[in-house]
């Protein structure tokens, strides 16, 4: 974002230079493509983590009996959500 916010000020600058105002739109284009993708690895991961959770909890509200299975294998079945979470999470930190 901050890249994009440092052309756009620069754009009054080379408005009259077409070789810099060049310059500027493949700059101002590379770093939409970065954020654009940077945004969609984020919505992605977090799409991933909410479908892991609804997973989760269907399967803890359709049970007949008991839960027999232990902390660790608890934690087995959440792990895979929460790194999920955490990519998302760095993909969007990095957007800043």
């Amino acid at each position: 974002m901050e890249q994009l916010r440092l052309c756009l000020q620069r754009l009054p600058v080379v408005s009259s230079d077409e070789a810099l105002l060049g310059d500027l739109s493949w700059q101002l284009n590379h770093y939409y493509i970065e954020l654009d993708s940077a945004l969609l690895r984020a919505v992605m991961d977090m799409r991933a983590a909410h479908t892991g959770l609804q997973a989760l909890i269907t399967l803890l509200e359709r049970r007949d009996e008991p839960l027999l299975f232990s902390s660790e294998e608890a934690l087995a079945l959440l792990e895979p959500i929460q790194q999920r979470l955490k990519q998302g999470l760095e993909h969007l930190n990095g957007v800043q």
